[in-house]
């Protein structure tokens, strides 16, 4: 296949959880949720030998929701990058209180609101974690001392997402879905749709019935190009089988439905890029 010509949007790389590492353009580079060395119990679920010095950047640093395994290691990256924090303006106390992060390096946005920075523009979005089973107190309980962070933010983690779509300064339209749908297919629509959409399983890591099926469902409603699963790391880790079949089941049902969009599985931590291109056709 012959490419008459190709455009570069960005270089990206899944990591773990819902943490990629963006890197635009210009240069600057955008670390979500981060997540990829921990102790205690989630260390098991993370890439093994991945560091802090591996990071190629870390301009700016977007925290999805509160949950321990979107912030166990914001210190680390904010205290060799001096990242501006972003996220929704309720965690701004908290993770204050749970991190030595200048104030004025923490960045509040609210949902739906659009917001420019160096490289790309965010446009914010309300979004609601997977069912959690605890109060204030249970959650504190529950959660005491087995994830990173303060039990405040770890609180908030089951309280609200906050999801966006990214757009570079070249018009390359990312969307970035965190939990449950929340309205996001509705928003997803028009002439404003995104080129790719990464989004997280659909429900929790411990349902493993019509995965692929209701993921494929959703995705043919979004009628988007292409579709990045993400934080489906404990598959990955106790059944990388079952984590490659429901890639391949994803495919295969698009396929027969006559939908264009395909979906790429990702392998942590390597480098991708993300381009339009002109190719002859067969």
């Amino acid at each position: 296949m012959n490419t008459l010509a190709t455009s570069h949007a960005l270089r990206f790389r899944w990591i773990n959880g819902q943490c990629f590492e963006f890197q635009f353009s210009n240069g600057k580079t955008l670390i979500t949720d981060p997540w990829y060395k921990c102790e205690g119990p989630m260390g098991d679920k993370c890439p093994p030998g991945f560091t802090t010095e591996m990071l190629e950047g870390g301009d700016y640093i977007f925290v999805n929701h509160g949950h321990g395994d979107h912030t166990a290691n914001i210190q680390d990256v904010v205290d060799r990058f001096h990242s501006t924090v972003i996220t929704h303006s309720a965690n701004c106390m908290e993770l204050a209180k749970a991190f030595s992060i200048p104030l004025t390096s923490i960045y509040p946005v609210d949902f739906e609101g659009t917001y420019y920075f160096d490289g790309f523009m965010l446009e914010t979005h309300h979004g609601t974690h997977h069912g959690q089973p605890s109060d204030y107190k249970g959650c504190v309980e529950r959660m005491g001392g087995k994830l990173p962070g303060s039990p405040e933010l770890n609180v908030l983690g089951g309280m609200f997402n906050m999801n966006f779509i990214l757009t570079t300064d070249q018009g390359m339209r990312i969307a970035f879905i965190g939990g449950n749908d929340d309205g996001m297919l509705k928003r997803l629509q028009g002439k404003d749709k995104p080129n790719i959409v990464i989004r997280n399983k659909m429900a929790s890591s411990k349902v493993k019935t019509n995965v692929a099926e209701d993921f494929a469902e959703w995705f043919a409603g979004a009628d988007m190009q292409l579709l990045i699963p993400m934080h489906y790391e404990t598959w990955l880790t106790e059944d990388p089988a079952f984590a490659q079949k429901m890639i391949d089941d994803m495919n295969r049902i698009m396929g027969e439905k006559g939908m264009m969009g395909r979906v790429a599985g990702m392998t942590r931590g390597k480098w991708y890029t993300l381009d339009l291109a002109i190719n002859e056709a067969e």
